[in-house]
């Protein structure tokens, strides 16, 4: 089974702080990089560090060259990927000394997609193919009903959760995967087992994974519930956290043929190393750590 992440890439500029910045002050940061990121990067790393097929097809400026370098020495396809005139996308990550984040997003290339280039993408792929999406680039809807057309399962990460999200065919989604403000969002509760309750009469033909911090992750497939808590590791920094988690669990699925616990079990473990590593994509690590 082969994977297709049609998603964002981002130039991560990361400040260490003592405390995340707050409205009309302005502070010293402790340390700062400059990393590969963006939530389509991150899941197509995790799926290839995790040893999954994965194709990346991005949209990016001559100044984002780097990060298709880098995911290539993961073993990503990013022969389908977009060089424009548009700069590359960019996030200004402020991590505070308990390792939580706060991002502020420049879009860049990311939502500058046209049709013919969604349809060349995708004209790649077909049934039993999975695409991997979230919420950080233009053409959403678009993009998941041509991919249904082709018989293609989606899965999407509603991430950053927005207005436009409801706009989308959720009903065409086959995989979920949320955090608790995600599912409440989508939900209406803010409890995690009505989250799942709610998606379930939402959605009854999705399955779902909710990850809730450090009070572990649930996931919702074919009628059962299961639950795994957290593999607990020192937190040095939660950025890209849930897409190790994701891309590790869609492997374990597919690539691997492992059950939905097993899965949990794997893809918690993977991004309880990856949040005791500064970084995002470059904190993934490979299924021989995790193993």
């Amino acid at each position: 089974m082969r994977f297709l992440v049609l998603g964002s890439m981002n130039i991560d500029n990361t400040f260490s702080v003592n405390h995340i910045v707050r409205e009309g002050e302005t502070i010293s940061s402790n340390d700062y990089s400059r990393r590969a990121g963006g939530k389509g990067a991150n899941q197509a790393a995790s799926l290839a560090k995790a040893g999954a097929e994965v194709f990346f097809a991005g949209k990016c400026g001559d100044d984002g060259r780097w990060i298709l370098s880098l995911l290539e020495s993961y073993g990503v396809d990013t022969s389908l990927s977009i060089i424009g005139e548009e700069s590359t996308g960019a996030a200004m990550i402020q991590v505070d000394s308990s390792g939580q984040n706060s991002i502020v997003l420049y879009a860049g290339g990311n939502r500058q997609w046209r049709e013919d280039e969604a349809l060349f993408v995708l004209s790649h792929f077909g049934k039993g193919d999975v695409i991997v999406l979230q919420n950080e680039v233009n053409l959403l809807s678009f993009i998941m009903e041509k991919a249904k057309e082709r018989g293609m399962l989606i899965s999407l990460n509603p991430s950053p959760f927005d207005d436009e999200i409801a706009d989308l065919p959720l009903s065409y989604v086959d995989w979920f995967f949320l955090n608790e403000i995600e599912g409440e969002c989508l939900t209406g509760e803010n409890r995690f087992p009505l989250i799942l309750d709610e998606m379930r009469k939402l959605f009854p033909e999705a399955s779902v994974v909710l990850t809730c911090g450090k009070s572990g992750a649930y996931a919702m497939h074919e009628g059962n519930v299961y639950y795994q808590e957290i593999v607990d590791y020192p937190v040095v920094d939660t950025t890209g956290a849930g897409d190790t988690f994701s891309g590790y669990f869609l492997s374990s699925i597919y690539n691997n043929g492992k059950s939905v616990e097993d899965s949990l079990f794997y893809a918690s473990k993977a991004s309880g190393i990856a949040v005791s590593r500064n970084g995002a994509m470059d904190a993934i690590p490979f299924s021989s750590e995790v193993m």
